[in-house]
């Protein structure tokens, strides 16, 4: 491919050096690097909108002041959705398919994953600790495939005693997806405990020493399919996040509790994906709407640790999902326009 060079000189430049991995002989770039700015995101655009709700409600979309611009640093915690590659914090691969791989550095999607795409408009250094296929706990999952939960990811991120400003630290919380798997097979008891574990972890961010105060906590765990166990476990993580943003047991020493004065009042946000899956599956307004041509998946030579771009469609642009299961670039992209409307809309 004449082109080659030039692209792998722009992801060189816009990447760090010691993130970016050529390349050998012979092989060819798939996809443009996703760092360049995508005006029209293919023609694929959002055609549902946040629905605003407080939190002492049903779950909704919700934000108590989050403000983007502010944010300088964003660290996440969750599965494939997130997983931006690397899972211990520091610089991330380009985001570029070079096949056989169909992966992008390493990510379940063909270019930029959300959350990036959330940060990089407003400059924000993104830390990521996302691990695909993970769950909130793997003691309530005996039938997990992957051995990686949110307790990991807080391992990991809390033996770096990492100094980050409170005020200007966004921390993203995106489970659910591999817990409602799980459940299928071990039973759906625990979807309440998961979470628990959920708000659990969030307690322990907000005390000493990282005293986090700002949280964004999405969720689309069914993809489309929605049930009343799933249901309750999102609403009880809702639910539990208007507690927080009010100081009630928000470090978990009970503050707020037995007469104890309240803690400190956390800073969150909701944003229900659910929407997006539900308009683009469901019917109403339909995939067509958002600019799709499918909800197939455009590549299905996929095994658990690896999939190949051999037999992939030839419009990945405007697949719905570009592996089983997971959005392309494009709708990655539109995840984090919905966040930014919601945190905008829901104050």
């Amino acid at each position: 491919m004449k082109l080659l060079p030039e692209l792998l000189a722009l992801a060189l430049s816009l990447a760090p050096a010691h993130s970016v991995s050529l390349p050998g002989p012979g092989s060819r770039i798939l996809s443009r690097p996703s760092n360049v700015a995508r005006q029209d995101n293919d023609g694929i655009h959002l055609a549902v909108s946040p629905v605003c709700g407080p939190l002492s409600g049903n779950t909704s979309d919700a934000n108590t002041g989050i403000h983007l611009p502010l944010i300088k640093t964003i660290v996440a915690f969750g599965d494939s959705y997130t997983d931006g590659g690397r899972d211990d914090g520091g610089p991330l691969a380009p985001p570029v398919v070079v096949p056989p791989d169909a992966e992008a550095g390493g990510r379940s999607t063909d270019g930029r994953v959300w959350v990036e795409d959330l940060a990089a408009p407003y400059n924000a250094t993104l830390m990521d600790y996302a691990q695909s296929g993970a769950c909130t706990d793997l003691s309530l999952w005996p039938s997990a495939i992957k051995q990686v939960d949110f307790l990991g990811q807080m391992k990991t991120f809390l033996s770096q005693s990492n100094k980050l400003d409170p005020e200007t630290t966004l921390y993203v919380v995106f489970f659910g997806i591999n817990d409602f798997e799980n459940s299928k097979t071990d039973g759906e008891a625990n979807l309440q405990a998961a979470a628990q574990v959920i708000l659990s972890q969030i307690r322990i961010l907000a005390s000493t020493p990282t005293s986090a105060r700002k949280f964004l906590v999405t969720d689309v765990y069914g993809r489309g399919t929605h049930t009343p166990a799933g249901d309750a476990m999102v609403q009880t993580i809702f639910s539990g996040l208007h507690d927080l943003s009010r100081g009630i047991n928000s470090t978990g020493a009970g503050e707020g509790l037995d007469g104890k004065p309240a803690g400190p009042a956390l800073t969150v946000a909701f944003a229900e994906f659910a929407r997006i899956w539900d308009g683009v599956l469901d019917g109403t307004p339909g995939f067509e709407a958002f600019g799709y041509v499918s909800t197939d998946a455009c590549i299905t030579d996929c095994s658990i640790t690896f999939c190949g771009t051999d037999g992939m469609c030839d419009d990945p642009d405007h697949y719905f999902y570009y592996i089983p299961g997971h959005p392309n670039k494009e709708g990655h992209q539109l995840m984090a326009d919905y966040v930014e409307e919601a945190l905008t809309r829901c104050v």
